[in-house]
């Protein structure tokens, strides 16, 4: 059974770790990313050097004329004997000579021989059948008139290289998945140490509050009980009475506050303990109403129960009890004199729903999640502030949650706050 101590304790958790996971993994994401295409970058600049520098050593000999390759005729159909080669053609870009036997489909390079002619230099990578070569063309020039002679086309298969990025993409993704998979795990325990002080505290706060609250108990109860003798006994003077009746008045709040402060302990301790029961969740609505009526007659209220038919809930019926009775109290305090307060109870699909509305101020919307908070109170309270502990909603939050529920306040058409509890088909689970 999960308390709701534990309950925030772990969607806190969650949250650290989404968060602090989140920034690892876009630092090791970064870093990988960063490091391939850095990576990739040296690689290709590594074959544009090589290239660049067989390419201008082959026409560093050249003296304005282009060689005459008298030797085999090459085969298209056989391999690339070097990575690096150059091919020299002639000015209308026929090859004339090939030096280092290479053989690759495609080969020379029409478009970049044109392309080297306008701009004096071209470099692209091209496709040869299936291999990728790098390819640089530079014109030839004669040494007294400067017109183009011929072209050397430099080329440098990419294989090699190729296989070398796969390799460093495939390692960097690895040794970063890896990364990730550790991040995760020391995330995972980093965060679960880090709430450790934080569990201590909540449990220590607990106690004291479990442990004030039963010391509180007794004396509250004898200070009543005192009070009320001097009442009946008649031992104070007439002018002392209204002294003694407010004695009896706190003494009760500082009761109904002992009670709340157990029970909020408790619910944080191990959750709420229910003994469920099947039973008609309208009949049980309807006789609270009648037990609270006196109540709100006294406060110039009344109270409605409208019975729309049978509603069959497995529940804990005291826990539900104490829920009518937290929301209808709730509902008389902040309803003017004359005013009404309406608890229904329907069917909503295959789930029962409670409803208490008033005709009060309702609730701000910015307020509506905060009310729910231990000692949270409002204005606009018909009754003296003093007489409430601002647990109630809170505890009435527990109960229903407790029940695999849902409840939320909005403001009724009468513009008065409306209540409105959930409870699942089956009852839910104890939290």
């Amino acid at each position: 059974m999960t308390s709701s101590t534990d309950r925030l304790l772990a969607a806190t958790r969650r949250r650290l770790f989404v968060i602090t996971f989140g920034l690892v993994a876009l630092l090791v994401v970064g870093i990988s990313i960063t490091t391939v295409v850095a990576g990739l970058r040296a690689l290709d600049s590594d074959v544009d050097r090589s290239l660049q520098a067989a390419v201008e050593a082959a026409v560093g000999h050249l003296e304005g004329t282009l060689p005459n390759d008298s030797g085999d005729e090459t085969d298209e159909s056989a391999p690339a004997a070097a990575d690096t080669f150059v091919l020299f053609l002639d000015a209308t870009g026929k090859e004339v000579a090939n030096p280092s036997r290479v053989a690759l489909a495609g080969l020379p390079d029409m478009a970049a021989a044109t392309a080297a002619q306008a701009s004096g230099r071209d470099l692209r990578t091209v496709k040869a059948g299936t291999t990728s070569v790098r390819v640089l063309t530079v014109p030839v020039l004669a040494p007294e008139s400067g017109t183009i002679v011929g072209y050397a086309q430099g080329g440098f298969v990419l294989d090699l290289h190729d296989r070398q990025s796969t390799s460093l993409v495939a390692t960097t993704a690895f040794v970063a998945l890896v990364g990730l998979v550790a991040a995760a795990l020391v995330t995972l325990v980093v965060t679960g140490r880090a709430l450790v002080p934080i569990r201590r505290s909540f449990e220590a706060q607990r106690r004291f509050v479990a442990d004030a609250s039963h010391e509180l108990r007794t004396p509250a109860a004898l200070i009543r009980a005192n009070a009320e003798v001097l009442q009946r006994e008649d031992l104070v003077a007439e002018d002392g009475r209204p002294l003694v009746q407010d004695v009896v008045s706190e003494a009760d709040r500082l009761g109904r506050l002992v009670g709340d402060l157990l029970a909020i302990a408790a619910s944080d301790a191990t959750g709420l303990v229910l003994e469920r029961t099947s039973f008609d969740l309208t009949t049980l609505a309807g006789e609270t109403v009648r037990g609270l009526t006196a109540l709100a007659a006294e406060h110039e209220v009344a109270l409605l129960a409208q019975d729309d038919g049978p509603v069959k809930i497995a529940a804990d019926r005291d826990r539900l009890v104490q829920l009518i009775v937290i929301l209808v109290d709730n509902a008389i305090d902040h309803s003017p004199p004359g005013g009404r307060v309406t608890v229904r109870v329907a069917q909503a699909g295959r789930d029962a729903e409670l409803t208490v509305e008033d005709q009060g101020p309702g609730v701000p919307p910015g307020e509506r999640e905060r009310i729910f908070e231990p000692f949270t109170r409002l204005p606009g309270v018909r009754r003296d502030r003093s007489e409430g502990t601002g647990l109630g909603l809170a505890i009435a939050r527990r109960i229903v949650l407790a029940h695999g529920g849902g409840i939320a306040v909005d403001n009724g058409p009468g513009d008065g706050a409306r209540f409105t509890a959930t409870f699942p088909a089956g009852g839910g689970a104890a939290a």
